[in-house]
């Protein structure tokens, strides 16, 4: 029996760094551990994807795509249709994050057979049985697909642990391709990959759908399981750092210790983040903070979202902005880089709350220069609390698999923020702040720019601008981006 996985490209032009797919790669592993032939085929280092995934699937039982919310449906859905014009018989099926939430409407598609709900490791396992006759589709849990021009809807799949699957299997895809696309189209050098140690989290932030895909389950891997795998995949591809995919990676201070402390008795040195919620830093003792630095920690990657607590409040944050300042004073202390993503635009939110948000960023920047911000305007996705939320307050969700294909985060206009206020929040965010507050990386660019007089003139611009919280008439804005600076 063979599988053949597609991983549609993310965007259309194809512009963002990549990481191997790590959905697939998790459905791929017991699938291999029990003989099944898998072919991993990925659009956005493959140039000619169509034609690898037609090819793999001649002598192919059955065909599986991945995909999130927006562009990933459209080119999911090119080469669905190619694949049934050629193999009407094969069963073409979707999982991920966007059929998982709304699989009625998905598998509704006629190039779409079936949509695997939620956690998929043992719905392949089942739907080779199936293929094999030894198994009804009726009696795979998670499960969504058409009987007689019906949707039928399973029962959900309950989580299965982790540590009852293998290791994914890295070896099923080229990483030097990664490597080096990443390279070549975002000048990274650094030998780096992604890695999964737990799944799900047990929060329930209303801008988040993992809780309605997945439930607030949490399961993480062994401690010492992790420091096995992570070691020895550092080791067999020469790798210089690691990132940790976790929606929720310190979720348990003791796995987190035993790993750290794994970690350093370990041969092998390497760089590596992980996503952390603020009020988790401030639960590790400072012994505790300096032995993840120790192990090789040197940035945690944040969620603060808004630095107005009435907002804190409508998203179920679950903490108050002060918490990420103290946060943002315990990283510095210990020497570890803060990226924080700030979301603006939310339903009900106004420009004086928006502002609040855009000072706030200054105040963490004051506190530790090296600390990172991005910020994004919130979209509303599927299955999640801010959605049903903005729904009510007018936005039209897309009603169509087609419709969501080309929905895209960049440009979905929502009617509780004006397109004047994202172009003045994107100068402040992304240019102001940066520039009055240049950080480590920022420091290193400059000192090796021949443009390095033009870099110090803006920084001290700026640096005006923010002091004076005055940003009308930006020419400094203009004149960076006519120079090509930023």
């Amino acid at each position: 029996m063979k599988f053949v996985f597609f991983f549609p490209l993310t965007n259309a032009n194809n512009g963002h760094k990549v990481s191997p797919p790590l959905s697939v790669l998790a459905c791929a592993a017991p699938l291999m551990r029990d003989g099944i032939d898998v072919v991993v085929v990925d659009a956005r280092i493959e140039p000619d994807y169509e034609r690898m995934v037609l090819e793999a699937m001649a002598d192919a039982d059955l065909l599986g795509v991945s995909s999130m919310t927006g562009y990933q449906i459209a080119d999911g859905l090119k080469v669905s249709a190619a694949v049934k014009a050629k193999f009407p018989d094969k069963p073409v099926v979707w999982g991920g994050y966007h059929p998982s939430l709304l699989a009625g409407q998905t598998v509704n598609d006629p190039n779409i057979d079936i949509v695997a709900r939620g956690q998929g490791e043992v719905t392949c396992l089942e739907l080779a049985r199936w293929l094999k006759g030894e198994m009804a589709l009726e009696d795979i849990n998670g499960l969504t697909f058409k009987r007689d021009g019906e949707v039928v809807n399973n029962a959900e799949r309950a989580v299965t642990d982790i540590n009852e699957f293998p290791a994914m299997p890295y070896d099923l895809i080229d990483l030097e391709k990664y490597l080096e696309f990443n390279r070549r189209y975002h000048d990274d050098n650094r030998r780096a990959i992604n890695y999964v140690s737990s799944f799900g989290c047990p929060h329930a932030c209303g801008f988040c759908s993992n809780p309605e895909a997945y439930g607030r389950k949490w399961k993480g891997l062994a401690a010492e399981r992790v420091v096995a795998e992570v070691t020895g995949l550092v080791e067999r591809y020469n790798l210089e750092r690691v990132y940790f995919d976790d929606n929720n990676f310190f979720a348990s201070k003791r796995r987190v210790r035993e790993m750290c402390k794994g970690f350093l008795a370990s041969s092998t040195r390497f760089e590596w983040f992980a996503t952390i919620r603020p009020t988790q830093v401030m639960a590790f003792s400072d012994e505790d903070l300096q032995l993840i630095r120790d192990s090789g920690c040197t940035k945690f990657m944040m969620g603060a979202e808004s630095g107005d607590d009435s907002i804190l409040e409508l998203i179920n944050k679950g903490s108050e902005a002060s918490v990420v300042l103290e946060a943002t004073r315990r990283c510095r202390d210990h020497n570890i880089q803060p990226s924080y993503v700030f979301i603006v635009g939310f339903p009900t939110e106004t420009w004086e709350q928006m502002l609040v948000t855009l000072d706030f960023m200054k105040q963490l920047k004051e506190i530790y220069t090296d600390t990172r911000t991005t910020t994004l305007f919130f979209t509303p996705y599927p299955g999640t609390a801010l959605t049903r939320l903005g729904s009510e307050k007018g936005f039209t969700l897309p009603r169509s698999l087609e419709d969501w294909a080309v929905y895209d985060a960049r440009s979905v206009q929502t009617p509780w923020i004006s397109r004047k206020q994202k172009i003045k929040v994107k100068q402040i965010a992304d240019f102001y702040l940066p520039w009055a507050f240049p950080n480590q990386l920022a420091r290193e660019k400059v000192g090796r720019s021949r443009f390095k007089p033009f870099y110090w003139f803006f920084t001290l611009a700026c640096k005006s601008r923010v002091r004076l919280g005055f940003y009308g008439l930006p020419w400094e804005w203009k004149l960076a981006r006519w120079l090509k600076l930023t």
